[in-house]
């Protein structure tokens, strides 16, 4: 990430009103801030693997990786997040740190409990003290489980703990076997790049790309396990804005591409044709991270439990999830 970059996306939050009129402008801008110096701690790319075993490419998995940066014991009141060591990289893990650290950069005044902070440790299959079954939270489980879903899954977190509000947008889907009904409408490049939901959206907000692709998947939320069924192609990320020439600016861990070792964290681009829905999640009230605390690592949120493999979303079951009007 170029520092030029957040440094000029810092000063364009600091003289902003702290409240615009209306429930979907509204900004929190001591948290964006924080988001944007959290994604400005990352180091540059790393690689990007989603295996669950090393290789001769990746000697460690993002998800050990995960494990060796959350750094807390018991007897801790907070953790620290090493950055360094999550590495390599996959989408949901990069934002789910970023997540955290922007968290620990915020909460000055110890405003989330310990009690939190120990429910939002990864449990990622590895025996420690914290985790003495080496349980390993599948999406939908726990804090991270909620992050690492499919479908809207920063959108039910934050939702689900009061913390913020998210906007959606559909372009609408391309085949009558994809539409949710018969006179939902494609909107063309046109339509779509003028929907005011890109001006909505601000640099710091949680953003949740479901690819525009030939086959339709775009229009696809979740997983239903189903061989030869399309499937969601989402992608993870941080928004960073609307550049000059009208593309949308986004920070994650991007990948595979050709040469998985040399991508990871980084920034990415796209046309708006690109993406053919889309969730931007906005936090405003960080200190209700601490309602975490409720959420044990085994608790389970069947709406993104369900996604991974046993069934898909509608566009009417996801607004209600996210508490979208």
């Amino acid at each position: 990430m170029k520092r030029s970059i957040i440094i000029s996306i810092l000063t364009f939050l600091a003289i902003v009103p702290n409240a615009i009129a209306g429930d979907d402008n509204k900004v929190n801008q001591e948290w964006q801030q924080c988001i944007l110096a959290a994604v400005d701690a990352f180091p540059h790319n790393g690689g990007y693997y989603t295996g669950a075993r090393p290789n001769d490419t990746f000697k460690k998995t993002a998800w050990k990786g995960l494990h060796q940066a959350y750094k807390m014991t018991l007897a801790d009141p907070r953790p620290e997040i090493d950055l360094q060591l999550a590495q390599p990289s996959f989408c949901s893990s990069a934002t789910y740190c970023a997540m955290v650290k922007a968290l620990l950069l915020w909460d000055k005044d110890h405003k989330i409990s310990r009690e939190a902070w120990l429910d939002m440790k990864p449990f990622v299959g590895i025996v420690d003290n914290m985790n003495p079954k080496g349980f390993f939270q599948s999406d939908g489980q726990g804090f991270w489980g909620r992050m690492n879903g499919n479908g809207p899954a920063i959108a039910v977190l934050v939702h689900e703990l009061k913390a913020g509000f998210s906007l959606h947008a559909f372009r609408g889907a391309k085949t009558a076997e994809c539409k949710e009904t018969p006179d939902e409408r494609y909107l063309s490049d046109d339509e779509w790049r003028a929907h005011p939901i890109w001006q909505q959206a601000k640099p710091g907000d949680f953003m949740k790309i479901f690819w525009n692709r030939s086959d339709d998947s775009g229009a696809i939320i979740g997983d239903n396990g189903v061989k030869g069924d399309l499937q969601e192609h989402g992608h993870s990320v941080i928004f960073m804005g609307i550049d000059d020439e009208g593309y949308v600016t986004y920070w994650s861990s991007n990948g595979p591409g050709e040469n998985p070792a040399e991508m990871g964290y980084s920034m990415g681009r796209c046309d708006k044709t690109r993406i053919q829905r889309v969730v931007f999640t906005r936090i405003l009230n960080p200190e209700r991270f601490d309602n975490v605390k409720k959420m044990a690592p085994n608790n389970v949120n069947k709406y993104i439990y369900d996604l991974n493999g046993k069934k898909h979303s509608t566009t009417r079951e996801l607004k209600k999830h996210t508490g979208i009007k």
